[in-house]
């Protein structure tokens, strides 16, 4: 029954109310907002809300029909056909917490707290999931002996009770009428009669017609109205029937919240809808109007079904329906991707397929058929949230990109003992998607051991190795104290492009250990790569400080663009002797980048040793010509023999405000050279003296 035709029942019931009272049909009561449990859906409250629509409202949260909520008001209080009902018939309408053997609860006050509660009531016997199995005791398909009247010294029968629907009437009226009840018709039997059951039997086989004759409830109506308008479903979660019945459970489609409809008809309250299963019925008051750029968004007409898996040949969006026009809740999915198609368009240009934990529709154009090896390692769908931590029991375990062991595409090594978070689990739950050192991957979830709650992930320890390689930080990332995704205490940030001399690694390989200037730190494997000579000497070290003095070389030795043994690019040889100045040291200070006659360069620090005094001011070779005026800026400035802070020969104090004529500058323009009072050539940092 829609509200409409509740409202017109009550009204036919009850065409007129005695003077002073106020009917069924004209009560309103102020309802309350519910949110959504095991047994209703979520109810919207309201201020003054009229009963039939109580009624209605109810029906469609807690999925009951509003006829046996109309039998039971009657049956309880006699309010659908009383013509003088005092507000107490209201109170508690439904009888809903008044035990024939106790005071009413007070709690269920109020026709709307009597009507939610008594619906809720009658889906919770049901045991519905997320409910403990505690109304066992009138259980369908089963036998159970009955009481004939709240006395027991009246007795009981055996009833067989054939379903839910029989078993909800005797929890909620634990009794059953005797044959002097039922001889009485709706009049009185005898002193262990009981009348509850009898009269809801009598009251909705009388209004509504028999409760066992068949009706086909998805019968389609005869003629509907047009429907060009497009919704969007409010409700959290909507049913969509088969008929504009809510009695109609045949082929029911669950639409989640924000699905847009294409309405093609519309008939008493209900819409005619698209849907990828067909046509459905939607009731009206769980959806708005869409706005316009939702509209692009419909779901299309009934789809057809896919089985193939295909490889994505370029970057490209998965869509929420078959239409490049939408652009809500779309997912990027990259090339090289590959995906289980499971639906296909009508017109066969698009397809439906499992991206993670989501579905999507794809430009066929942008897809090619996946061979064998790569259908094994589709994206799996009806995957499920899992976020329990565990550890990898040995090394050697395999990573894969898909819950199937036939998958060898991207397949990694897992170290054993590296701590893993697991974030989805497949539809069986015997293969878990971790966050592990080379990324998401797929664990055969007997390979795993549940980490203990009182354990400490961050304190666990695993086996590890030497490490040589050098390589490429691709993306930004968190180097973290321990070798897992799940411990961020301590973690340091290091950016994407920063090059990386590991001193260890985990036994796979998985995790690399690396130095900071916060201390040792565990990198993914998966956030880096092996680089290559032309990007070491291309990348500057991004910890190099400033450096100031003088060496000599021990030996002859190999100057580099960068400082790492394997970068090849700009390579000059260095004779023993040579003496240099320094500008630059690494973060880990064992090398140097010297001011050479072919540039600044960088060489081991072992292949250098401080230079003497004397070494120290040798004459540099790539001075240029200078010819400004300058002053001497403060007392006590020092001019040397050589461009060199370490050089001890020459050494003169300037007074302040002395002027002097440069004759050369080197090349980084740190020294000016002067020609003294005495016709002596002296240098003196540039940062001593101002222009005149």
């Amino acid at each position: 029954m829609t509200e409409a035709q509740i409202q017109a029942f009550l009204e036919k019931m009850v065409p007129s109310c005695r003077s002073g009272y106020t009917c069924l049909k004209d009560w309103y009561d102020t309802s309350r907002t519910t949110s959504a449990d095991s047994m209703c859906g979520a109810y919207s409250g309201g201020t003054r809300e009229r009963a039939s629509r109580i009624i209605y409202k109810v029906s469609q949260a807690c999925g009951i029909n509003p006829q046996v909520i109309l039998a039971t008001l009657q049956k309880e209080q006699g309010l659908v056909n009383h013509v003088w009902p005092s507000d107490w018939r209201y109170r508690i309408a439904m009888g809903q917490g008044c035990p024939d053997t106790a005071a009413c609860d007070t709690r269920y006050y109020g026709f709307f707290n009597q009507v939610y509660g008594a619906a809720w009531q009658f889906k919770r016997y049901a045991n519905p999931a997320g409910t403990s199995q505690y109304f066992t005791w009138y259980a369908p398909g089963k036998t159970w002996n009955i009481l004939w009247n709240p006395n027991h010294d009246c007795g009981s029968s055996p009833v067989y009770v054939q379903n839910q629907a029989t078993a909800n009437l005797y929890y909620y009226t634990p009794y059953q009428p005797n044959a002097a009840a039922i001889r009485a018709g709706y009049g009185t039997g005898d002193g262990c009669s009981s009348y509850g059951n009898r009269n809801f039997y009598q009251y909705f086989t009388d209004w509504f017609g028999s409760t066992t004759t068949p009706v086909n409830a998805c019968a389609q109506p005869s003629s509907p109205k047009t429907a060009v308008k497009t919704y969007v479903v409010t409700a959290s979660s909507l049913n969509a029937r088969s008929a504009p019945s809510l009695a109609c459970n045949e082929n029911i489609s669950a639409l989640a919240q924000d699905t847009v409809l294409q309405a093609t008809a519309v008939v008493d309250g209900w819409l005619r809808v698209n849907t990828e299963a067909g046509a459905r019925w939607v009731a009206r008051e769980h959806v708005r109007y869409a706005a316009a750029d939702e509209s692009a968004c419909a779901l299309p007409p009934k789809v057809g079904s896919a089985q193939y898996a295909y490889v994505l040949v370029a970057d490209s969006t998965g869509r929420a329906v078959p239409n490049s026009g939408c652009e809500l809740k779309s997912t990027e999915i990259s090339a090289g991707t590959i995906v289980q198609a499971f639906a296909v368009s009508g017109d066969r240009n698009w397809v439906k397929v499992h991206i993670g934990d989501v579905d999507g529709w794809v430009d066929r154009a942008a897809l090619r058929r996946a061979d064998t090896m790569e259908t094994a390692c589709a994206l799996p769908g009806d995957t499920s949230a899992a976020h329990m931590v565990y550890t990898i029991r040995e090394s050697g375990t395999s990573g894969l990109t898909s819950p199937n062991p036939e998958c060898g595409i991207g397949r990694a090594t897992l170290s054993g003992q590296t701590v893993v978070q697991a974030v989805s689990a497949n539809r069986d739950r015997d293969w878990l998607l971790v966050s592990s050192g080379r990324g998401l991957l797929w664990v055969d979830r007997s390979h795993l051991t549940r980490l203990a709650s009182t354990a400490d992930p961050c304190e666990v320890r695993v086996s590890s190795r030497a490490a040589q390689r050098t390589y490429l930080l691709d993306v930004d990332t968190e180097a973290l104290s321990s070798p897992t995704t799940v411990c961020d205490t301590g973690s340091v940030p290091i950016s994407a492009g920063t090059v990386l001399r590991p001193k260890a690694s985990t036994e796979a390989g998985d995790w690399l250990q690396v130095e900071t200037g916060q201390g040792m730190r565990w990198v993914p494997r998966g956030s880096v790569r092996q680089v290559t000579s032309e990007e070491l000497c291309a990348e500057p070290p991004a910890d190099a400080t400033s450096a100031m003095k003088t060496y000599t070389f021990l030996a002859p030795a190999t100057a580099r663009t960068a400082p790492y043994a394997e970068c090849a690019s700009g390579v000059v040889e260095v004779a023993a002797g040579t003496v240099a100045t320094a500008v630059e040291v690494n973060g880990a200070r064992d090398w140097l980048k010297l001011r050479l006659a072919e540039g600044d360069l960088w060489v081991p620090r072992d292949a250098v040793r401080y230079a003497t005094s004397g070494e120290s001011c040798t004459q540099p070779s790539d001075v240029r010509s200078a010819y400004k005026t300058y002053v001497v800026r403060s007392e006590g400035s020092v001019s040397r023999s050589a461009p060199s802070l370490e050089c001890g020969r020459g050494v003169v104090e300037m007074s302040a405000g002395t002027v002097l004529t440069a004759k050369a500058v080197t090349a980084d323009r740190q020294w000016l050279l002067f020609e003294s009072s005495s016709g002596e050539d002296l240098w003196l940092p540039r940062e001593d003296v101002d222009y005149q």
